[in-house]
């Protein structure tokens, strides 16, 4: 009975990832939170930063790092009459033509019929690999203006996602990536 149940279970996930797979996808927003520890959620232009702000983006820029955190949203639209669903996926963050960010979600991602789902991808890349040899206030534009749909075709965002279930035998991968474009 136990080996009945968990054949079925397999079957619906595999039912459930085919699904999700043959659905829609798009990059909904890129939004910046942090740069280089300094929260940036609310900033509204250079002059919200403090003196001691600045001294820590100073002395971020001149170490050859600055971090920039950012969430990734993903809108998946479900055209099935029954459940879309993975276990997870592996991801990339591409800007341009060079791999800035990658990892794993192992959060199980699941839309209903008929519906859309956006979730959130957490991600982070040193600004400065991305713009080699821009000012200090460039850098902070392209932060503070991230969620801008024109800074953001400036820099050439691509999310590639890989989605999986988990089965008897280990993790079904898709053998391709899907890329996302704002």
């Amino acid at each position: 009975m136990i080996v009945l149940l968990n054949s079925c279970s397999i079957l619906n996930q595999a039912g459930e990832y085919e699904r999700f797979i043959g659905s829609s996808f798009s990059l909904q927003n890129v939004e910046a939170t942090e740069l280089a520890g300094i929260d940036i959620t609310d900033m509204a232009d250079n002059q919200s930063l403090n003196a001691g702000d600045i001294m820590t983006l100073t002395g971020r820029l001149f170490s050859g790092s600055m971090p920039l955190k950012m969430n990734v949203y993903i809108e998946v639209n479900n055209i099935n009459d029954k459940v879309a669903a993975i276990s997870g996926m592996d991801w990339k963050l591409i800007m341009g033509e060079t791999e800035y960010a990658s990892g794993s979600l192992d959060n199980r991602i699941e839309v209903q019929p008929y519906s859309k789902k956006v979730f959130k991808v957490k991600t982070q890349v040193d600004l400065l690999d991305v713009m080699n040899s821009e000012s200090l206030p460039q850098i902070i534009k392209v932060a503070r203006n991230i969620n801008d749909e024109e800074e953001v075709k400036k820099l050439d965002i691509k999310l590639k996602i890989k989605p999986y279930y988990k089965s008897s035998s280990g993790l079904k991968k898709l053998p391709t990536y899907i890329t996302l474009r704002p």
